[in-house]
């Protein structure tokens, strides 16, 4: 006995909208991700038993929690702190440099001095909590 079957039906996928939304994922994802480069500088910071750094060939900073800075012992702005570092890496961009900071100094304090110190070229940094 030979029975006629029916013409078996193909099943079949349409996979436009899925590659549609593949599609938008990736523009989307594309246009979101942003690759920036950081740039950052290297400060050695001073280790809970060592002492401070000898004062030989050291150019120090010392901010006061009034927001004015010293360099060397002598009061300067904002420019005259600039046109010290200008004037000290200009000689010896390898040039020792140590930040010290007095109880009260604000971390945006800090970093601001760090800022121009990078900005005019300095890169052997260390900062230390003033006595």
């Amino acid at each position: 006995m030979e029975m006629a079957r029916a013409p078996r039906r193909t099943l079949s996928m349409n996979l436009t909208a899925l590659v549609d939304i593949i599609f938008m994922l990736v523009i989307f994802f594309m246009l979101t991700t942003s690759f920036t480069a950081s740039e950052s500088m290297e400060l050695s910071l001073p280790d809970r038993h060592a002492k401070g750094i000898a004062a030989v060939d050291v150019t120090q900073i010392r901010i006061m929690a009034t927001g004015h800075v010293t360099v060397n012992d002598a009061y300067v702005d904002a420019n005259g702190l600039s046109e010290a570092l200008v004037t000290t890496l200009g000689n010896d961009p390898d040039a020792r440099i140590a930040i010290f900071t007095t109880p009260g100094v604000s971390v945006q304090q800090l970093v601001s001095v760090m800022d121009m110190v990078y900005l005019s070229g300095g890169r052997n940094v260390q900062v230390e909590k003033a006595l």
